[in-house]
């Protein structure tokens, strides 16, 4: 019925034209429901990435269109058992073909993304017609581009070399498996991911791709190795030795797993303590040690939350560090020992994790340990219960990556239309489109009736 009474006023409202009227009205009719002129997606090819150096990452990707391209954006994840961290790059561009080329720094003062770390990207290209185009995501390694290195892998460790630093890399290969093995059954976990290690022939090849300090520190302590994210361990110097600089940083990989929470981390004194109660030996950490106990020149635990800055305490920072959790483990149980751990992932602060498990907080511990190597106990005054800890330093964070702003998957759905032939058009649009060309219809058919009833 309503459609009849619509035939019946869109003739009505054409009688009395002229056939050339009508003809131009029906025209302009036919023209404004016609969807858009479909354009062909623009062609995102050779896709690469170049390392130079252990400072940037160099995304390439070519872009061509019948129409100037518009943007070409590289959207980037950095991938972390922690959580990953993406963000994206904009290319300038020109031109209806163009050779696209960003540029990532990895080491500023904002950022470190270290070498070893896997990155995905992914380029979305759109041309000035609105039509785009999205690559298939990629993962790379980062490694440093200076040196040609290869791999191998054991279980869920792989690790990297160049050079004639083959048997290097199978000593720090298998102390990180053995390492791991140990530190998973002393703290009963298990870590869930795959772990990376890279080895540098000496630490003057690694120092580009180390993370800058003072410089007064890097010249008096020469860092062996270090745990530079949740899953990927740094060797620098052989003069340690690779079996133990590797077991003492694979340590830290399964410390994190046992003992950080999301609210809560283990203090320094306890995470250095574990790594280098994992080495075959504790080498120059001990005599420092010994030396500290016979000049009683020790440090409260209280106040080892986190590493020292001072080059002259290094070594006894971490000889306490070691002889403290060795007393632990010999006097109250390994049980206990991983007990702790536990506590403090579950969101304990560490002096209520040790009260909770051997009875004493870090200042009772302390004074039991004093007493285990000949030294008096200290009284010490009442401290506050406290809610959290400094967190161990022993990992950097990869910093200052700008949340996502242009991701792959926000373009996923406008890439697969114009992947499919045309350009990229939502529901909501075509609707607006649509409805707009029936109100200017029915404007159109009333001014022919207002016509035709001046002409009557």
């Amino acid at each position: 019925m309503i459609e009849g009474a619509r035939a019946g006023f869109f003739r009505h409202a054409f009688r009395g034209l002229g056939p050339g009227a009508v003809a131009l009205i029906g025209a302009l009719s036919f023209l404004m429901v016609q969807p858009g002129v479909a354009h062909a997606a623009p062609q995102a090819t050779n896709a690469t990435v170049e390392t130079p150096d252990p400072a940037s990452i160099t995304f390439k990707v070519r872009a061509t269109g019948d129409a100037d391209i518009a943007s070409a954006i590289v959207n980037y994840k950095v991938l972390s058992p922690d959580g990953n961290v993406g963000g994206s790059l904009r290319a300038e561009v020109s031109g209806r073909t163009v050779d696209a080329s960003v540029t990532l720094q990895t080491n500023t003062n904002e950022r470190y993304i270290p070498t070893g770390t896997q990155i995905t990207y992914a380029w979305t290209v759109t041309d000035k017609n609105g039509a785009s185009v999205t690559t298939p995501e990629a993962t790379m390694t980062f490694l440093d581009g200076r040196y040609q290195w290869q791999s191998k892998k054991r279980g869920q460790v792989s690790v990297y070399w160049y050079g004639g630093n083959e048997a290097n890399a199978d000593v720090a290969l298998n102390a990180t498996v053995a390492s791991i093995a140990d530190n998973e059954t002393l703290l009963k976990v298990k870590v869930p991911y795959d772990v990376r290690v890279v080895v540098w022939r000496n630490t003057n090849d690694a120092k580009a791709a180390q993370r800058s300090r003072a410089a007064t520190f890097d010249q008096q302590v020469i860092t062996g190795g270090s745990r530079v994210s949740p899953d990927v361990l740094h060797i620098y110097d052989p003069l340690g030795g690779f079996e133990d600089v590797a077991r003492h940083e694979a340590g830290h990989i399964v410390t994190k797993v046992a003992g950080d929470g999301p609210f809560t981390s283990l203090p320094s004194w306890i995470d250095e303590g574990t790594a280098v109660y994992a080495q075959k030996d504790p080498g120059g950490y001990r005599p420092a040690i010994e030396r500290a106990i016979k000049a009683d020149g020790t440090t409260r635990l209280r106040s080892m939350a986190a590493p020292t800055n001072q080059p002259g305490q290094v070594d006894i920072f971490y000889g306490q560090s070691w002889s403290t959790v060795k007393f632990m483990v010999d006097t109250y149980g390994k049980d206990k020992f991983a007990a702790i751990f536990k506590s403090v992932k579950d969101g304990a602060p560490i002096d209520e994790a040790l009260e909770k498990n051997i009875g004493v907080d870090q200042d009772g511990l302390y004074n039991a340990w004093r007493k285990s190597v000949g030294l008096k106990a200290i009284d010490f005054p009442p401290v506050p219960k406290a809610t959290s800890i400094a967190g161990a330093q022993a990992t950097q964070q990869p910093l200052g990556i700008p949340t996502s702003v242009t991701s792959a998957e926000n373009t996923a759905g406008g890439a697969a239309g114009a992947q499919a032939g045309g350009p990229a058009v939502s529901s909501t649009t075509a609707i607006a489109v649509g409805g707009g060309a029936v109100v200017v219809a029915a404007a159109l058919a009333f001014f022919a009736l207002r016509l035709s009833r001046k002409k009557a």
